[in-house]
Parts: structure tokens; C-alpha cells; sequence
């Protein structure tokens, strides 16, 4: 039991404390310091594992998950925690949006067996403000972000496209200014 002055002390050192880890965890993956071990991989099982990581935070900011997962889904050869970070990025950039947009959110989450492509796919679809067309083409780019200085490093789609383009996938965005964003990854 804290009086409401220490707790939000506690909270803003904790707050900054996870930052700092998150960027220095972002900075090592994205110098590929970190050793990955890739298995076969059920996505669906990830993307359940990383929606629970967020439910409390989800919940508490009143951003409604829809879950579209395919079922028997083959299985991908991958880091499963690699494919974690990339879900985290793409779910709490969402979020951060849809927030700042309307203090709350829709977030679908789908997945698929793309038999054209022998690929699996994962898309994440909100309902936030969306990126300008001209900004588009930046978003993957190393320390580019949109955020407060402060808020963001630059490095979170970045690292998820590389580390996508290592398991020998693509991700891709789709986004109309005032309706949203997609991003599909294979």
C-alpha cells in the first residue's frame, strides 16, 4: 500500500526502467547480437502467448482484440521469440495510435494459410488515424519515428522487418489516413 504520490513515483521509474531495457533489447537484435534458435512454430500459438502479455494493458485503456486465427495452420520454421518481438511492435504501435487518435481501439488480428505463396499469414488491422501516404515509405527505416521525442526510438519496425526478412519473409503496409492501418506479414 503506496499514498497515490510514491506509486506514481514507483511507476514512472518502473515505466522508465522497462524502457531502457526495451531499447537496449531492440539495439542488440538489431546488431544481431542476440542468438537465435529457430523450430517449427504454430503462429497461432504466439499470437495467443502475446495478446495475453498485453490483455491487462488492453483492457485497461479499453482496446477491443478480434481474433481471426485460422485453424491447422502449418507450422513455420522460426525463432518464436523473434516472431513475439515483431507481433509486440506491430500491437503496441497500434495501440499507441489508436489511443492518441480516440482513447480507444479496435485491433483484428488474423491469420491464414496462403496457399499461392506456401506461406503463413499474419495481419494486424486497426482502427487508428493511420499513416500518411508520405510517410509510408519511411516507416521501416532505421531510428524514423512519427512519436514525441521520448516516446519512441525508431527502431521497432525496423528491427521487425528485419527480422522478418531473415526468417525469409515480407511484411507489408496498408494504411488510409483517418481509417487505420494493415500490416501483413508472411
Amino acid at each position: 500500500p503506496l499514498d497515490d504520490g510514491l506509486r506514481r513515483d514507483v511507476d514512472a521509474i518502473y515505466n522508465a526502467a522497462e524502457r531502457a531495457a526495451r531499447i537496449v533489447r531492440n539495439l542488440q537484435t538489431f546488431a544481431r547480437k542476440r542468438h537465435t534458435t529457430r523450430t517449427m512454430v504454430d503462429i497461432n500459438h504466439v499470437v495467443r502467448d502475446t495478446l495475453a502479455l498485453r490483455a491487462y494493458e488492453q483492457r485497461a485503456a479499453n482496446v477491443v482484440i478480434l481474433e481471426a486465427l485460422a485453424a491447422a495452420l502449418p507450422p513455420v520454421f522460426a525463432d518464436p521469440h523473434q516472431i513475439q518481438q515483431v507481433l509486440l511492435n506491430l500491437i503496441i504501435n497500434a495501440e499507441q495510435a489508436m489511443l492518441s487518435a480516440h482513447g480507444r481501439g479496435v485491433l483484428v488480428i488474423r491469420t491464414w494459410h496462403d496457399m499461392e505463396r506456401e506461406a503463413v499469414v499474419l495481419e494486424i488491422n486497426d482502427d487508428g488515424p493511420g499513416i500518411p501516404d508520405s510517410l509510408q515509405p519511411k516507416i521501416f527505416d532505421p531510428f524514423f519515428t512519427t512519436k514525441d521525442v521520448g516516446k519512441g526510438t525508431g527502431l521497432g519496425l525496423s528491427l521487425s522487418f528485419s527480422i522478418i526478412k531473415r526468417h525469409g519473409g515480407a511484411i507489408q503496409v496498408r494504411s488510409t489516413p483517418g481509417h487505420g492501418s494493415s500490416f501483413r506479414v508472411w
